[in-house]
């Protein structure tokens, strides 16, 4: 084997795969997105940017599946439960 080729033996050989997905299965994916940025302390906009942006490729397929609508609900919720906390009497 000519050094530099993958070896398909090799178990350390990153492989990607596409799954067929229901909308609800893009609905918990889009959620998932949506949690974790917002448990960074995301505003709901900056997480809507990246559900638009093609770069962020998993989040955009959800944000093209589910409509920008219905992303939008996602994010807000899950600002609402996991966005910055405020002090206690704020």
């Amino acid at each position: 084997m000519p050094y530099g080729d993958p070896d398909p033996a090799d178990p350390t050989v990153l492989v990607g795969v596409e799954l067929p997905a229901e909308a609800d299965t893009v609905r918990e994916m889009a959620y998932v997105f949506a949690e974790e940025f917002a448990r960074l302390g995301w505003s709901g906009e900056r997480i809507l940017r990246v559900f638009r942006s093609p770069f962020y490729a998993g989040a955009h397929r959800a944000f093209q599946t589910l409509g920008e609508q219905a992303v939008a609900v996602i994010v807000a919720e899950c600002v609402a439960v996991w966005g910055p906390h405020r002090k206690p009497g704020d």
